[in-house]
């Protein structure tokens, strides 16, 4: 039966990725070049007005946009329908910092009518958007291509976020405010960090060459969007002594998106790496949109949460996924990361991570990942069933902040209560080997309820020639299997978790929890 399932999923992926154009869409010839809008791009020149000039200019025509060599200082643009943009290399398209938070200790005695700081928006204007998977208003990203079709972004240059001001705010002022009042949940949404890069309602989109580096928040962020190809992107968000932590610094997130290819490309990221997401909550289900028809492959990851994720936000489900030829080569840390790893240690904590909370609901399955090669990470495979779940406004600051106008979508829970226990079933990984293990292999952790075989579980997981040497890099010890709980049907065949001198090592089974779980040595 797997092995059919296995090959209605390759065939699946196959033919959606037919209506992928590698190359991207063709658009007309006509070429804009933003120095005769104006654009000095000297470094210190608000350039967004003329660059934005040239993009409508191209947009109406069908034509590419092109840029002085140097740096051009950038709030929010947005690129338009049948809109080629070629940022060569020498060209750095770099965010302007603004304040675009909302202070969640704006009293109702002050009067106010927004939390939000003064002059933000002037630079990142508020649209309509999906944030952590809820549907809000919220600061636009720095390059936005929104409702829009036939879009190409190319070339050697770079998308600088010049993240600095906003890691800083999150942790000098943002978090530990929230964190007094009760509600750090919130913290993420509130400070509100620009993406580098968001396609959202898109369709026939190929962005190739450009890297995306020091985004405030999230890198690319493919949501709601068809027929998307990433080609040869380099993501680089790197914790260093002077940047300090770069707070939710996703790589490439995948959100309720359609027939996407994503290849040859590099990602350092301080969070997940390689991510799908579908929504979260109640809201999340009834908006009920999926991720599905996926291909990610021949990628480099360097540093992460994990180097392949789907979730947390899982509430439309994610199907027919193809995962191969990813190398995890993980750099050496500089210092402490937010997400687990450490300094002088592997810059990826996990291989796998496959999130969701018992509010999220949806269905992933058909995921095959296979020919991925990590050499160290401090985990295999973490699968958590309880990721930040059920949020709580405290009386006392509903009594004396203002809230957000978005919080209320945040708070809503699924109803029935076990519409929120997602499922993760149909999961085949074939040809993975780990060189080296920090921790320990396995987290695996979901949730039961009564008489549901598959609700908050992980079920029919296949393992074929996946190799494990459960050995830590850092010190020569060896390190344990783990433990699986919440889990049925798991099987490995021709596989091996070994410690450095080839005794096995074997993950440690709920007995209460799981069921047919077979393959490995002392099971």
């Amino acid at each position: 039966m797997y092995k059919d399932l296995r090959a209605a999923l390759a065939l699946a992926v196959l033919a959606s990725a037919c209506g992928v154009a590698h190359g991207g869409p063709s658009n007309g010839s006509a070429a804009f070049f933003a120095g005769a809008y104006g654009a000095a791009c000297d470094g210190t020149t608000d350039d967004t007005a003329a660059i934005q000039k040239a993009l409508d200019a191209a947009g109406a025509a069908g034509g590419t946009v092109s840029f002085p060599q140097g740096t051009c200082m950038i709030g929010a643009v947005y690129i338009g329908s049948g809109t080629t943009v070629q940022i060569d290399a020498g060209v750095t398209l770099k965010a302007i910092q603004a304040e675009t938070w909302w202070d969640v200790t704006t009293t109702l005695a002050s009067g106010a009518t927004t939390g939000l700081a003064p002059g933000g928006a002037a630079h990142y204007p508020q649209v309509f958007t999906r944030v952590q998977g809820i549907d809000m208003v919220w600061t636009s990203a720095i390059v936005n291509v929104r409702n829009a079709s036939n879009v190409v972004i190319k070339g050697g240059g770079a998308i600088d976020g010049n993240g600095q001001l906003w890691w800083t705010h999150y942790y000098a002022t943002g978090k530990p405010n929230h964190s007094a009042e009760g509600v750090g949940w919130a913290l993420n949404y509130d400070e509100q960090r620009p993406r580098a890069l968001e396609l959202l309602n898109a369709t026939d989109v190929h962005v190739s060459g450009v890297t995306l580096k020091n985004s405030p928040f999230w890198t690319l962020h493919i949501c709601y969007s068809d027929r998307v190809t990433v080609d040869g992107v380099t993501v680089f968000n790197w914790p260093t002594p002077e940047t300090g932590v770069m707070p939710s610094t996703d790589g490439i997130d995948i959100d309720s998106s359609t027939n996407v290819e994503v290849m040859n490309s590099d990602i350092t990221a301080n969070d997940d790496a390689l991510v799908i997401k579908s929504g979260r909550d109640g809201e999340g289900l009834r908006v009920n949109r999926t991720s599905a028809f996926i291909k990610i492959h021949d990628t480099v990851v360097r540093a992460g949460a994990a180097a392949f994720t789907i979730g947390s936000e899982t509430s439309g489900g994610a199907h027919d996924v193809e995962v191969y030829n990813i190398h995890v080569v993980p750099a050496t840390a500089l210092i402490d990361s937010n997400i687990g790893f450490k300094k002088g240690g592997p810059a990826v904590v996990h291989g796998f991570v496959f999130k969701t909370s018992t509010t999220r609901g949806g269905v992933m399955e058909n995921i095959h990942i296979h020919d991925i090669v990590i050499d160290d990470a401090y985990f295999f495979m973490e699968c958590s069933g309880s990721w930040n779940a059920h949020n709580t406004i405290p009386s006392s600051f509903a009594s004396t902040y203002l809230e957000p106008g978005y919080w209320p979508a945040i708070m809503e829970e699924p109803s029935p209560v076990e519409a929120g226990y997602a499922i993760y079933r149909n999961f085949f990984f074939d040809n993975i080997t780990m060189a080296h293990v920090e921790t320990s292999v396995f987290d695996v952790q979901g949730s039961t309820l009564p008489n549901q075989a598959e609700k908050g579980r992980y079920t029919n997981f296949t393992f074929n020639n996946v190799h494990i040497t459960a050995t830590a890099n850092s010190s020569g010890a060896s390190v344990p299997g783990g433990s699986i709980s919440n889990s049925g049907y798991w099987a490995f065949t021709n596989s091996t978790i070994v410690n450095g001198t080839g005794d096995a090592v074997v993950p440690s089974l709920d007995p209460n929890t799981t069921n047919d779980m077979t393959g490995l040595s002392g099971w």
